[in-house]
């Protein structure tokens, strides 16, 4: 079903205890060492696994990777990426080895991810990779004079280049990042068969004359459409009613940038600006450069589509983080260990995510992003003992669904199965409680189906 270990490490023993630490980490939404293992001797066994030098958190994404990358064929892909900081003020005397947070002053380090996400239903694939970023030494100074590739914003440019890799077998590729990957590297440099979605930062000059701001901002207005804004820290979710702007624009190489890139480089923007917004609120505004073609208002529209997709990974990281796994609550002292218990925890949340978003069935996603199909006849005998007797109790959506096994998922978690007013949908730990259940119940079936067929032969 799920993946089955987090790597070989060349040792059996090794894979064994990883694969232990992947169930734990979905059977119980924690990165809590103590709590996985359940036990002082699995805890033990745990940190010792983290803690061996043969054990590596580059392996563990590679292995995820490679097993997204099997299941991309024929899909445009997004692959949105973004980072996270984890940071741990108070600290300085109990942990080694981690750099400087966001703020300069306490430790941390932060993880740069990369998700896939079919273009078409918005469900999550799985994960692509991720980078880590430890701030260690002295800070670097000469920014616009020193070379891309020792720069920090690197990141973009590189899990760029692995999502072209990664995801070889998909139909198409298209990056999708916030404002921080505006860099112009980025576009003159972007991978074969790779396509960019970027929400600008700069106001660059354009080639003509002009700077791009300005310039889109001068064009007419082509349509009006109402949009779901999700809710973040701090602000609620609301629908905004938006003025849509698209053209064609060619950025011109800024003056610090490496002379051997291209003079300039062509490009469409797609710009979205929210009409009235509510009193305090300040209006939304998306200037969205992409080297896709766009030139009438389905193509422009489909870019807006694309890019709200983007705050899919910031759900991974609040199921990491708060809303979830707890991982900026890790007790492990050493930078090396937290980060291999990070890799291991961006696998497990992702899938939580996966399982989550799409368990209303406004996600029309196959349920073999998420577990084999071998294992339907299991999951429709589990299905018929977990539904009730009233409508309302039964799995409304179609066999072989992800919305359908993620009702089979939330159920044997615990869900009660209402989604009437005054009870609420399955959430990230109850969708983690029934993966776990799941496994093993699966396990038994296979068990008892192999153990019939002997006898009757």
């Amino acid at each position: 079903m799920m993946q089955r270990d987090l790597g070989g490490f060349s040792d059996a023993r090794l894979r064994a205890v990883g694969a232990r630490l992947l169930a734990a980490l979905c059977e119980q939404p924690t990165l809590c060492l103590n709590a996985l293992g359940k036990d002082r001797n699995g805890a033990l066994a745990f940190g010792g696994f983290l803690d061996n030098g043969a054990v590596s958190a580059a392996e563990m994404l590679t292995t995820t990777g490679l097993r997204t990358g099997t299941l991309v064929s024929g899909r445009h892909v997004l692959a949105i990426q973004d980072t996270t900081e984890f940071n741990f003020p108070g600290h300085a005397a109990s942990k080694t080895g981690f750099g400087r947070s966001g703020n300069g002053r306490d430790l941390g380090l932060f993880i740069h991810a990369t998700v896939a996400v079919d273009a078409g239903s918005g469900g999550v694939i799985g994960p692509v990779g991720a980078q880590v970023i430890n701030r260690i030494g002295a800070r670097p100074t000469g920014r616009k004079t020193r070379p891309a590739e020792d720069k920090e914003s690197c990141r973009w440019l590189r899990a760029a280049e692995e999502a072209g890799d990664v995801l070889a077998r998909a139909a198409m590729v298209t990056v999708v990042a916030d404002r921080e990957s505006d860099i112009y590297d980025q576009f003159a440099r972007r991978p074969a068969g790779v396509h960019l979605l970027t929400r600008a930062a700069q106001n660059r000059r354009l080639a003509g004359g002009g700077t791009l701001f300005e310039t889109i901002a001068a064009w007419p207005e082509r349509a009006r459409q109402e949009i779901e804004v999700p809710a973040q820290p701090g602000r609620k979710a609301r629908t905004a009613r938006v003025a849509l702007r698209f053209g064609a624009v060619s950025p011109l190489r800024p003056a610090t940038a490496d002379k051997t890139l291209a003079a300039s480089v062509d490009l469409f923007a797609v710009d979205v600006v929210e009409v009235d917004p509510p009193d305090g609120v300040a209006p939304l505004h998306w200037c969205l450069l992409t080297t896709h073609a766009v030139t009438t208002l389905e193509d422009a529209w489909r870019i807006v589509r694309w890019y709200r997709l983007r705050w899919t990974i910031e759900q991974v990281f609040r199921t990491l983080k708060s809303a979830g796994l707890e991982a900026d609550q890790s007790q492990l002292k050493t930078a090396t260990s937290f980060v291999k218990l990070v890799a291991a925890g961006l696998i497990a949340a992702v899938r939580i995510v996966q399982i989550t978003l799409a368990r209303d069935g406004t996600i029309k996603q196959d349920m073999s992003d998420a577990i084999d199909p071998i294992h339907t006849k299991a999951l429709q005998a589990l299905n018929t003992t977990l539904e009730g007797r009233t409508e309302k109790l039964k799995n409304p959506h179609p066999p072989r669904s992800l919305a359908w096994f993620g009702w089979i998922v939330a159920r044997h978690g615990g869900w009660s199965g209402y989604t009437s007013r005054g009870y609420k949908p399955a959430g990230p730990k109850t969708i983690a409680r029934g993966l776990r259940r799941l496994d093993g119940f699966l396990a038994g079936w296979h068990a008892a189906t192999r153990s019939a067929h002997v006898r009757l032969r």
